[in-house]
């Protein structure tokens, strides 16, 4: 009995923590620029995306010339942020999309009715590097060398 009053409470606070570990933002369609202290999520939006748009893109190579891209940018703007990126940053984005894609996997799966030869798991693997830690260390470090360059270019109240 005694095991069970100090298993049950345990199993609770285990439960607790890690439901906590899993938060995730709010889903927005579009933040709100005037708010205090957001250049960090733009920056890191617009990177996080950037770099999906061009998995995706290596991801189906020039399979039809990227005939989901053209079809998808007859109705899709991409991304609602318009500060251009450095080229030294576009080049890191190039860079990593590719090393997402060329170390993919083969698949695992075993589907007798479908052949997967030449298939791949592309919007699943570009969409975890999305969220992944790995991603947020990046973007952190670079975010960070952006805004000392920027204070040294435009003083320390550039903003």
């Amino acid at each position: 009995m005694k095991k069970i009053k100090i298993f049950i409470p345990a199993l609770l606070f285990l439960f607790i923590l890690s439901c906590s570990a899993n938060e995730r933002p709010q889903f927005q369609y579009r933040s709100d620029r005037t708010k205090k202290n957001n250049d960090r999520y733009f920056y890191s939006k617009r990177f996080r995306d950037n770099i999906f748009y061009k998995c995706l893109k290596y991801g189906y190579g020039d399979s039809l010339n990227f005939k989901i891209g053209k079809l998808m940018a007859e109705k899709d703007l991409f991304s609602p942020y318009d500060e251009p990126f450095m080229p030294q940053e576009e080049s890191m984005q190039d860079s990593l999309a590719k090393r997402i894609i060329s170390n993919m996997p083969t698949p695992y799966i075993h589907l007798e009715d479908e052949k997967i030869e030449g298939k791949n798991f592309i919007i699943s693997s570009c969409l975890s590097y999305y969220e992944s830690n790995e991603l947020n260390t990046i973007i952190k470090k670079l975010y960070k060398q952006k805004v000392k360059e920027d204070k040294k270019l435009w003083g320390k109240d550039y903003k």
